[in-house]
């Protein structure tokens, strides 16, 4: 894990280094490719200030978002395209930022996500022992590529993280109230962890304690900020994003999850056809999870790889929640509870997390497909394998032991 550390803090400054010397000669705020200074966010400064603006009736018109986003950062391609997706409850917590010079609430947003990942690094070395011997785990995860591009590109998956590694923290000291609170806020996103939030709930109902009037707050922000039809409209776009061809499809090289194979298969409905498969694996993930067939932590694992295989959309940036899985079956592995020698899965698990979903979106386009999820895949199969072999050699030698 020594190496990790020395990784995770080289990657960290040639990063950040090569970001802050994109922007040369330094003259706007945006990059040598295009690329505005944080990414996405732009996207979300816009939204902030529609509602500001008393103008939510375009909180979804693309058009309009084009041409704010072109007004806000001098020199961006009028050409460019940033969308808004999120649920107007996003768009409402955003009106005190999108006041700041887009610059300077960049700048607080990305503490803002800092801090988030401060508390994640916090917990998880707080609640899981696997960690407290391998000195090189936090670089591991800080100077992580995924937790890099979250953090440049302006994207709130820190969020998610904080969110889920609390809601664990939490569900482990029979806390439902605050699990199921930190289990809907991931909701400003729904399909970042929803196969996760369908089974926990399944699994342990006496989460709707929080769960519920949580999503009770968040839908009155909507209504108080978009009106009834401005949360139509969103749900109208969530249902059509999650199961139908986009009308600004995202290029396949970016996407990390198994949707676009569905939708080779079946162009018009794979992406219905990626979520309902995803779902009926999280149900039977839930059903051995509540059996106790299952220990907990490797259930959410499972159920965290499940909905980033079987997410209808699958950035690069959301994959930082498999970081937390691989902390979970290590822990599990670490416990006794699966026979896998979990140092050397842990050293293996991070590497493929470092640099396989980067190097993937490198090679996807002279493959034409996106090589990290069946590698995702893979790397599950062998687990099985190796955990069924074990077993059964475990059961041979006990068979053996018994033997007059």
């Amino acid at each position: 894990m020594l190496r990790f550390r020395f990784a995770g803090q080289v990657t960290a400054v040639l990063v950040l280094l090569g970001w802050v010397a994109w922007f040369f000669p330094f003259d706007d705020l945006v990059d040598r490719s295009g690329t505005p200074l944080g990414g996405d966010y732009v996207m979300l400064y816009v939204a902030g200030q529609v509602v500001a603006e008393d103008a939510a009736d375009a909180l979804y018109d693309d058009a309009s978002n084009q041409r704010r986003s072109s007004h806000v950062i001098r020199g961006l391609n009028p050409s460019e395209s940033w969308p808004y997706r999120y649920p107007p409850t996003v768009a409402a917590v955003m009106v005190p930022l999108s006041q700041l010079p887009f610059a300077w609430s960049f700048a607080f947003f990305t503490v803002l996500q800092l801090s988030l990942l401060s508390v994640s690094v916090w917990l998880l070395g707080r609640d899981y022992s696997v960690l407290h011997q391998r000195r090189g785990w936090l670089w591991a995860i800080v100077g992580s590529p995924l937790v890099l591009e979250s953090l440049i590109g302006g994207q709130s998956s820190l969020l998610t993280l904080a969110c889920i590694v609390g809601f664990l923290h939490f569900l482990r000291r029979d806390n439902y109230l605050i699990a199921g609170v930190l289990l809907a806020v991931t909701l400003y996103k729904p399909n970042v962890a929803a196969l996760l939030i369908v089974a926990a709930l399944i699994v342990h109902p006496r989460l709707l304690r929080g769960f519920l009037p949580t999503m009770a707050i968040g839908l009155g922000v909507a209504l108080l900020t978009t009106g009834a039809s401005g949360v139509v409209k969103y749900i109208q776009l969530a249902t059509q994003l999650a199961s139908s061809q986009w009308s600004l499809e995202t290029p396949f090289w970016k996407v990390h999850g198994l949707a676009p194979s569905f939708q080779s298969v079946w162009p018009e409905h794979g992406k219905l056809a990626c979520v309902a498969v995803g779902l009926l694996i999280s149900l039977l993930v839930a059903w051995q999870w509540r059996a106790h067939r299952l220990p907990e932590l490797l259930a959410v694992a499972l159920l965290l790889c499940c909905n980033a295989l079987f997410n209808p959309y699958v950035p690069i940036y959301d994959l930082v929640l498999l970081e937390l899985a691989l902390v979970l079956i290590c822990q599990v592995a670490y416990s006794g509870q699966l026979k896998l020698q979990s140092p050397v899965f842990l050293q293996w698990g991070a590497l493929l997390l470092f640099v396989g979903p980067h190097l993937s979106q490198v090679f996807a386009r002279p493959l034409g497909w996106n090589p990290f999820p069946m590698l995702l895949v893979g790397a599950f199969i062998a687990v099985v394998v190796y955990e069924w072999n074990a077993r059964a050699m475990e059961n041979e030698v006990g068979v053996f032991q018994r033997m007059p």
